[in-house]
């Protein structure tokens, strides 16, 4: 999967090639390289030129020559006719501060933050475990939602988790399969399917509740990714 969305941030492969989970997991990584640029932007890269240099200086006479033409050829501007991509000049520069850069020690015990994959959809209630406990809201779980629509030109999914809007387009996977990977927050979630922007259908693959017009809706239950080792 990842040779793919390699290939797509090179300009090689077209996002809509891409898979509904593959799109999502290039989303994530852009975010997260947006991200780093701008973090990078806040602090001044260091001069390594004297760092270099002073290290081949102090060489043994027997491997000078040798390390005397490397950093000549390091240094040395050269024109390059190769596509880039700046986020991937960003994230050299920031693994190379990083290890050059003294780190502040952390406290003992200390653990790392976490990384948020993707940020919880408005509108939707908190979540709660078994001993009343909340969840965390920052940790999505991706769901898919598919539904077999023969005939159908445009499908949509709309829920409690967008305002009863039909904001998300499902893509044809296959003739007449519809699907989309989404990010939500645990906990309960009604939604249904809106086919070709008038006719609501439920999920046939889901309970269903009264959507309190007449109809019905479906409805789908999320726990939080660490539930199990909470109990």
């Amino acid at each position: 999967m990842y040779e793919r969305i390699s290939a797509c941030l090179d300009g090689d492969l077209s996002r809509a090639d891409l898979s509904p989970l593959e799109r999502v997991e290039l989303d994530r990584l852009e975010a997260l390289l947006d991200e780093v640029a701008a973090h990078l932007r806040t602090r001044p890269m260091p001069d390594l030129t004297d760092a270099v240099m002073s290290r081949i200086d102090r060489l043994s006479p027997r491997s000078t020559s040798l390390w005397a033409w490397l950093g000549a050829w390091l240094w040395t501007p050269r024109t390059l006719q190769l596509r880039w991509r700046p986020a991937y000049a960003v994230g050299a520069m920031a693994a190379l501060a990083l290890l050059l850069v003294p780190r502040p020690a952390e406290p003992p015990g200390a653990q790392p933050a976490p990384i948020v994959a993707a940020a919880p959809e408005a509108g939707t209630a908190d979540p709660a475990d078994a001993r009343g406990n909340t969840a965390p809201v920052d940790t999505p779980v991706y769901v898919q939602f598919r539904l077999e629509a023969a005939g159908a030109s445009r499908v949509a999914l709309a829920g409690n988790f967008t305002g009863w809007e039909p904001r998300y387009e499902l893509q044809e996977t296959a003739p007449g399969s519809w699907s989309i990977v989404l990010p939500l927050r645990p906990g309960v979630h009604d939604y249904a399917f809106v086919v070709d922007g008038r006719h609501w259908v439920a999920d046939p693959y889901a309970p269903r509740v009264d959507d309190g017009f007449g109809g019905a809706n479906s409805r789908i239950a999320l726990l939080p990714p660490d539930a199990g080792r909470r109990l």
